[in-house]
């Protein structure tokens, strides 16, 4: 992302992606659009996606979960970009891809609510609300098609997940009378 005016493309500062990640859940298509064409959001939206899956952790008061949760979270991240890449059609190839990854992963800051009551539900719709609008964005997608997308994508992962939090991944929570 070069412009004749500015020169070099800079990547912005912390303070900068958590400005744009809160822009992101606003559903601010204009900075999804920066955040999409910028190279260096993908760490932040990596930090940022594992911070919220270790917060949903923390309740449990166990190490190892909060490191699954960091880890798994950041796995999903990109399990998800790539079955909505898979389902719109390998639209441009990789920089789409990539454009999706780093927005949905700022998206992310709004897993940091989990830590108050309740919030876990609106959290998750907000969540595919706002991967809806980016697959939109970064694939030039109708309303209904990204919305098939994103949904069908989110259930593949749910069950994923679903599975292995029930089965090998269990011993993560506290279950009473096991």
């Amino acid at each position: 992302m070069q412009n004749q005016n500015t020169g070099p493309f800079e990547p912005a500062g912390t303070l900068d992606y958590f400005k744009k990640a809160i822009e992101i859940v606003k559903l601010n298509k204009l900075t999804m659009a920066e955040v999409a064409a910028d190279p260096s959001a993908i760490r932040f939206g990596i930090a940022v996606t594992a911070i919220g899956g270790a917060l949903a952790f923390i309740p449990g008061q166990r190490l190892a979960g909060v490191l699954v949760g960091a880890l798994f979270s950041i796995l999903v991240l990109f399990l998800f970009g790539g079955f909505v890449h898979l389902l719109c059609g390998y639209s441009k190839g990789k920089q789409e891809f990539l454009g999706f990854v780093r927005i949905v992963g700022l998206s992310g800051i709004i897993d940091w609510m989990i830590i108050l009551p309740f919030t876990g539900i609106v959290v998750t719709v907000w969540s595919v609300v706002v991967a809806i609008v980016a697959a939109q964005e970064v694939y030039d997608l109708s309303g209904g098609k990204a919305t098939s997308v994103v949904v069908i994508s989110a259930m593949i992962l749910w069950t994923i997940s679903g599975m292995l939090f029930a089965g090998p991944l269990s011993f993560l929570y506290e279950i009473p009378g096991r």
